[in-house]
C-alpha cells in the first residue's frame, strides 16, 4: 500500500474502532476517517455482555478469539490494567442432563486443554450451592472472564485519535466509485474522497454493500437484556457468567396455562425455549438475557419493548437457580432493559477482508462475540488493507469468498454446533 491514502471506516462500533487502531499502529502516514451518524461505540457495542472466552467449537474460532485475548493482554501490559477491566471471573455451562454435549458432538480436539468438566453433584454444590440440587453438569472454561467493553474501545480511540484518526459524524447515504478513489456522501451534503472503504456498520453491513451493487449472506436478530437490583443477594457478586444450555417449557400454573392457550397473543409462552439463557453479576445487580426471539429482522434504530420478557428470563433462570422465583411476581426496580442485534452468518463465523468489489473491506458479522475478537477483527482487517501477505491460518475461514471454497463449505457443512449459546 502506498503512503498517504485514505481510509474511510464506516461505522464507529468496537470492530471499526479497532481496525482504526490497528491500521495507524502499523502505519501512521495512511489517512484513517472514521465515520458514523452516532458517538463511537453506542449502537451495538453498548448492548454487549461484555465477556470473554477462548474455548469454541472449531479450531479456527478458538485461534481467532485466542489472539483477541492475547492482544488485549499486550494492551493492558502496555497501558496498565487500570486502562480497562480484564477480569477472568469465570465462564460455566450447566445441564440438568449429564449426558448434554453442550458444545456439539464433533471436532473436540484439544478441549481439556480449554474446558474442565464437572459432574459430581457434590462438587457441583459445594462449588456453586445456588444451583439447583439437580444440576448434574458444569462445563468451566478455564481462560474466560469479563471486559470493560467501553473502557476498551476508549483507550482503541483515543490512542487512534493520537496517532491522528479523524472522526467524522453524519450518516452516510450514498457512495460512488470512479476510477480507483471512492466519494462517501454524508447527510450535511458534505462529501469526503477516499481510496479505500471499510464496512463495519454491524447490522447494516448490508445498507453500505448495497451502494456498491452486491450484499452479505447476513441475518439479523434482536437479542435483549435486563439489569435488576438483587436486594435478597441470590446471585453472588464472585459467580460466573452462567449459561443454562438446557431447552426447557416454563412452569407455569395450571391457571396461567389455561389462559395461554386461550388467547393467540399468549400462546407462544407455552412453546419449548432454547437452551442458551445466561446470568452475570453486576455492581447494579443481575444482567440477564435469553436469545430466544429467533425471527431476522430488518435493522433500524430505535428498539421496541418486548412483553413480559423479564418475567419469562425470571421463570426460566428460577429453573437452574431456584431462589429466583422470588422475584417472578415482584422484580425489583428500578429494572433496566436494552436490546442490540446479532449480525451472523448462518455458520455464525465473522465476515472479515475484501470484497467483490475493489478497494471495499468488511469486518462485522460477529453476533454475539464481537467484545471478545474485536481486537483480532479489527487486526486482521488492517492486514488486508495494507496488503499484508502473512495472514494467520484462520483468516480464510472468515473472508467473504469462502463460500466459493469447496473444502470451506465441506466443513461448515459439518458443523453441528455454531458456538453461540
Amino acid at each position: 500500500m502506498s503512503a498517504n491514502n485514505t481510509i474511510a471506516i464506516c461505522g464507529a462500533g468496537i470492530a471499526g474502532v479497532a481496525t482504526a487502531y490497528f491500521l495507524l499502529k502499523e502505519r501512521k502516514d495512511c489517512k484513517v476517517i472514521l465515520i458514523d451518524k452516532n458517538q463511537p461505540l453506542s449502537f451495538t457495542t453498548s448492548k454487549s455482555g461484555e465477556n470473554f472466552r477462548d474455548y469454541w467449537p472449531e479450531k479456527n474460532m478458538r485461534q481467532f478469539v485466542g489472539d483477541s485475548i492475547q492482544l488485549m493482554k499486550e494492551l493492558r501490559a502496555e497501558f496498565g490494567d487500570d486502562s480497562f477491566e480484564m477480569k477472568n471471573s469465570g465462564y460455566n455451562f450447566i445441564s440438568h442432563d449429564a449426558d448434554n454435549p453442550i458444545f456439539g458432538s464433533g471436532n473436540k480436539d484439544g478441549s481439556a486443554d480449554y474446558l474442565e468438566e464437572i459432574t459430581s453433584a457434590q462438587v457441583i454444590q459445594n462449588n456453586f450451592p445456588y444451583l439447583d440440587k439437580k444440576i448434574e453438569k458444569v462445563v468451566k472454561i478455564k481462560n474466560a472472564g469479563k471486559i470493560d467493553v467501553y473502557d476498551l474501545g476508549n483507550l482503541l480511540l483515543r490512542e487512534a485519535k493520537k496517532m491522528g484518526l479523524v472522526q467524522v459524524e453524519g450518516e452516510i447515504l450514498n457512495m460512488e466509485k470512479k476510477d480507483s478513489k471512492f466519494k462517501v456522501m454524508l447527510d450535511s451534503k458534505k462529501s469526503i474522497d477516499v481510496d479505500k472503504v471499510v464496512i463495519a456498520t454491524g447490522p447494516f453491513l448490508n445498507t453500505i454493500a448495497k451502494m456498491f451493487g452486491f450484499q452479505f449472506s447476513i441475518s439479523n436478530t434482536l437479542q435483549r437484556k435486563f439489569i435488576i437490583p438483587d436486594p435478597n443477594n441470590i446471585i453472588p457478586k464472585n459467580m460466573p457468567f452462567t449459561i443454562y444450555a438446557d431447552t426447557q417449557f416454563l412452569n407455569w400454573s395450571t391457571e396461567e396455562k389455561e389462559f395461554f392457550a386461550s388467547d393467540k397473543k399468549y400462546r407462544w409462552l407455552l412453546n419449548k425455549f432454547p437452551g442458551g439463557l445466561h446470568i452475570k453479576p453486576e455492581t447494579e445487580g443481575i444482567k440477564l438475557g435469553w436469545a430466544f426471539q429467533t425471527e431476522k429482522s430488518s435493522p433500524t434504530w430505535e428498539t421496541q419493548n418486548f412483553d413480559f420478557f423479564p418475567q419469562v428470563v425470571l421463570k426460566g433462570a428460577s429453573r437452574f437457580i431456584p431462589e429466583l422465583s422470588r422475584y417472578e411476581n415482584n422484580i425489583p426496580t428500578p429494572l433496566i432493559e436494552y436490546a442490540g442485534y446479532y449480525t451472523r452468518t448462518n455458520e455464525n463465523w465473522p465476515l472479515i477482508g475484501n470484497t467483490e468489489v475493489d478497494g471495499v473491506f468488511v469486518v462485522g458479522a460477529l453476533a454475539g462475540y464481537g467484545t471478545m475478537s474485536a481486537c483480532a477483527a479489527g487486526k486482521l482487517c488492517a492486514n488486508y488493507i495494507l496488503g499484508e501477505n502473512e495472514l494467520p491460518t484462520y483468516a480464510k475461514y472468515f473472508h467473504p469468498s469462502r463460500y466459493e471454497n469447496e473444502a470451506i463449505r465441506k466443513e461448515m457443512s459439518l458443523l453441528d454446533s455454531d458456538g453461540q449459546l
